[in-house]
């Protein structure tokens, strides 16, 4: 009997420990998931992959989450060759033009949203106006509302979105988003945090601004985009061309990007990570590949923090 009674022990330690190492199993696998990894459409459309199937394989090959997508064009075709593939549409880049008073934003957003229920797309909008200049706080009155109507509609589906930041646009920069987005109130409307954008605004004075701006900008943080970058300086600022030094594939540059990242994993973010390409010259699989290599670097250094 009391042999048998040592035994059940045993066997109740045994499971106990198994248990315990597959709860921690489970935390490490879920762990890179507070933060999926996509690329953005300029990175894997070009005349070569010109297909929505092209380029949701090529997104499959290269080893990341999900993509963005670039405009409605295509959009059914790319949400199946998507989920074919078993990867996920993060975000789509939206106009919002301030200078249609008529139809501001695509007629065909609510069909849109109604595709997009249950699914983790959360849709960025770049919002433009030649009669506004940009950063004019008091043409908030015209914006705020048509804010408020795309997200009251998102809403209906469950889905959330964004205010995507741009230099020389009508939202130009991370403050311009979170003014706006106090404004608008809704629970579903966010901001993105955009590297080389906020370089490009902040120029010299990056280094000084940033941790302020991220500070200012997290309560309002649904996502963020990163690259390879170089250290903004007066020459880059006065170049003819800033965005082949603040666009480069992760990795590159002289500018730590993983302190970037983390500054906003430190302060609590927990959402999907872009990668931004416009312009780089190289061949999409090549600089792709060395990207993704620079994430799977980054994830191993989030996992030791936790």
């Amino acid at each position: 009997m009391h042999s048998l009674n040592i035994n059940i022990l045993k066997n109740t330690i045994i499971l106990f420990s198994l248990i315990q190492v597959c709860f921690t199993m489970h935390l490490s696998a879920q762990a890179p998931e507070n933060y999926p990894f996509f690329v953005f459409n300029n990175g894997v459309r070009d005349e070569q992959y010109d297909t929505p199937a092209k380029q949701v394989q090529l997104v499959k090959s290269m080893g990341f989450d999900g993509m963005e997508k670039n405009g409605l064009e295509n959009f059914s075709e790319t949400l199946t060759a998507l989920d074919k593939n078993g990867l996920k549409l993060y975000t789509m880049y939206i106009n919002v033009n301030l200078d249609n008073k008529e139809q501001p934003y695509d007629k065909t957003l609510r069909d849109v949203f109604k595709k997009l229920e249950g699914r983790p797309t959360m849709p960025w909008f770049f919002i433009t106006s030649k009669q506004y200049k940009p950063s004019s706080e008091e043409n908030d009155a015209i914006a705020v509302p048509i804010l408020q109507e795309i997200a009251d509609m998102a809403d209906e589906y469950g889905i959330r979105v964004m205010i995507y930041p741009h230099i020389n646009f009508w939202v130009d920069n991370v403050n311009d988003a979170v003014r706006v987005a106090k404004k608008v109130n809704r629970r579903n409307l966010g901001i993105t945090f955009n590297l080389c954008h906020f370089f490009a605004d902040q120029g010299t004075k990056s280094d000084e601004s940033f941790i302020p701006t991220v500070e200012k900008a997290m309560p309002y943080l649904f996502a963020i985009s990163l690259n390879g970058a170089d250290i903004p300086t007066e020459d880059i600022i006065q170049s003819k061309n800033i965005w082949e030094h603040f666009i480069q594939p992760l990795g590159d540059g002289n500018y730590n990007t993983y302190e970037y990242l983390d500054a906003f994993i430190s302060r609590g973010f927990k959402g999907p990570v872009g990668l931004q390409c416009y312009n780089i010259k190289e061949e999409k699989p090549v600089h792709l590949k060395r990207s993704v290599a620079t994430w799977r670097d980054y994830q191993k250094k989030i996992a030791k923090k936790k």
